[in-house]
């Protein structure tokens, strides 16, 4: 649309030159100073000037539009801006707490609000993602494992189990001879 309006302006403006140059060349071949404009000529001007005004006041419309247009967007990416800025350091402040709470011992006390620690102020010995799903699969497991010790009648083991299988194989002609030994005499009740 632009280019269109820009070239009926164009052409307007180059009609009205040629007009005024044809006219001006007129007057040095004649060497008058005055020059006489006939109605036609001056009609053609007329409408060449009507069509450069209307090409000239479509670009300033078009080029006011899309100044408002681009202000509008410009408004709407700093609010984008602001939230994306918003959530990235909502996700740098998580990946922050889970470097502090992975990258120290248990035992050891957490830095005092005052001083900082050199490994924790660097993000970037942050937990990559591949860590941090290592560490949710970990966390979930361990919940899981929990729930089984919970539900579990015989309590929980720190041994493997391979152990006490063959320690109750060992055990178990013993406790059958244990078995046979304390066996009380039935007693039968006569009516």
């Amino acid at each position: 649309m632009s280019s269109e309006q820009l070239q009926r302006g164009l052409h307007a403006s180059v009609k009205i030159f040629n007009l005024t140059q044809a006219m001006l060349v007129e007057l040095d071949e004649k060497c008058e100073i005055e020059a006489r404009v006939s109605r036609d000529d001056v009609v053609t001007m007329k409408r060449a000037s009507v069509a450069m005004n209307r090409a000239l006041t479509a670009l300033v419309r078009e080029s006011h539009d899309t100044e408002n247009r681009l202000t509008l967007e410009l408004h709407m990416l700093r609010g984008i801006m602001q939230r994306e800025n918003t959530d990235r350091d909502a996700n740098r402040a998580r990946v922050f707490e889970l470097f502090r709470r992975y990258s120290s011992p248990d035992d050891v006390m957490p830095v005092a609000s005052g001083t900082t620690n050199a490994a924790a102020s660097n993000p970037l010995n942050a937990p990559s993602a591949s860590a941090v799903a290592i560490d949710r699969a970990l966390a979930s497991l361990e919940r899981t494992e929990q729930g089984v010790r919970d539900l579990s009648p015989i309590g929980r083991f720190d041994m493997h189990g391979a152990g006490l299988i063959s320690a109750k194989l060992k055990m178990q002609p013993t406790v059958e001879i244990t078995k046979k030994r304390t066996r009380r005499p039935k007693i039968h009740a006569v009516a």
